[in-house]
């Protein structure tokens, strides 16, 4: 498989929180980014919840700009 390297900004508490819950598993966020780039290519119900999705505020620092992830208007 080819692969592309690629940088992203991503909220640092639940990337801190995802390493943590990953250590012993070897659940890379690599492995997360290409299962979830599939679902969302070929799964409708998981493309629409991730449309849907508002992620909870973590931390002061986010509460400054609550992430609201919405869809395109369809």
């Amino acid at each position: 498989m080819k692969s592309s390297i690629t940088t992203v900004k991503v909220n640092k508490d639940l990337y801190e929180s995802f390493k943590i819950q990953n250590v012993k598993s070897k659940f890379h966020l690599q492995d997360l980014v290409n299962r979830a780039m599939y679902l969302y290519l070929n799964d409708l119900e998981f493309k629409d919840r991730l449309y849907n999705f508002i992620i909870p505020v973590l931390s002061e620092e986010s509460q400054v700009t609550k992430l609201n992830i919405t869809g395109s208007t369809r």
